[in-house]
């Protein structure tokens, strides 16, 4: 891990973004499907809007804790770096993302800071709670 690890944390950033937009079209399909079918296109819309903040926020904690305690279990050398720059890097690729987007940061902030706390969160008990 020790080797090239800003580029391993990124690509693991990036499979971890794609995971959690994974799980919110899974979770959309599931309510529309099973829980309010027959719906407008625009319910769904709007209701991914508003699930996807804690998708990302629930299933972010519980991968970001995962994977710190993986690499505690096996051992890394000073694995306390790589558990904090992980959702470092995660966020900063996630301010990007949302900026280039054209996201309104005032509607947005709060939900994003939450949702990102978590995923520190899960990555510092991860680190503590294996240790």
């Amino acid at each position: 891990m020790k080797k090239y690890i800003i580029l391993k944390l990124v690509g693991l950033a990036l499979l971890t973004m794609i995971t959690l937009v994974i799980i919110s079209f899974i979770e959309v399909a599931l309510y529309s499907h099973l829980i309010n079918p027959g719906q407008e296109e625009s319910v769904y819309e709007a209701h991914a809007n508003a699930s996807a903040p804690y998708i990302s926020g629930i299933f972010g904690f519980i991968i970001f804790f995962l994977v710190a305690r993986y690499w505690i279990k096996k051992e890394f050398q000073n694995a306390f770096k790589p558990v904090v720059l992980f959702p470092l890097i995660y966020v900063l690729l996630d301010i990007v993302i949302i900026t280039a987007a054209g996201v309104k940061w005032s509607e947005f902030f709060l939900i994003f800071a939450i949702a990102n706390t978590a995923k520190f969160l899960g990555s510092f008990l991860g680190y503590k709670l294996t240790k």
